[in-house]
């Protein structure tokens, strides 16, 4: 799609290329100009365009000379997934504390500057680095929980899917 967006648009400018005008002021400075208003003295110059070709605009680089140039900004990043491991979906738990440990899996590697978000009912609880999250006095009853990734700007860009879990107290006979 970016490809045929991209020959749209050489196509159409290369067709609606304006007339190009040259001259020389009192100073000696030559000038180039697409303008109509332009001093008399102004000659119109013939511009030969050839739009590229389909094969350079899909040309990739050769590994070696991507691998030897290429910056940290520039790698590429691959698209990155979160789960959550424990507990799982409609899981009863029981603790007097209101501990909850909730462990992830991620499908790469975090990148610099991002961090695990832990909400609890819709609400953030926290962020950190690990993967794995200990959480005490959460009151009794249902939670939902999910995971995110966040990037160093805040932004949301990967979500693990929602659960719920039961928190019930220990009960003695």
């Amino acid at each position: 799609m970016k490809h045929l967006m991209l020959l749209i648009l050489l196509i159409t400018s290369y067709t609606s290329v304006a007339a190009i005008y040259q001259w020389t002021d009192e100073q000696g400075i030559t000038h180039f100009s697409d303008d109509e208003s332009k001093p008399e003295s102004a000659q119109e110059i013939e511009v030969k365009l050839t739009p590229p070709s389909i094969e350079s605009l899909t040309q990739s680089r050769t590994p070696e000379a991507s691998s030897a140039n290429t910056t940290l900004a520039e790698m590429p990043s691959l698209p990155i997934g979160i789960s959550i491991d424990s507990p799982v979906d409609q899981q009863t738990l029981r603790s007097n504390n209101g501990k909850i440990m909730v462990s992830a899996t991620l499908s790469a590697s975090l990148q610099y500057g991002s961090n695990i978000r832990l909400l609890i009912d819709g609400i953030i609880h926290s962020e950190q680095i690990d993967s794995q999250f200990n959480v005490t006095n959460v009151p009794v009853g249902s939670h939902k929980l999910q995971l995110q990734i966040v990037n160093n700007l805040g932004k949301v860009i990967a979500s693990s899917e929602l659960i719920t879990v039961y928190l019930h107290r220990f009960k003695a006979n």
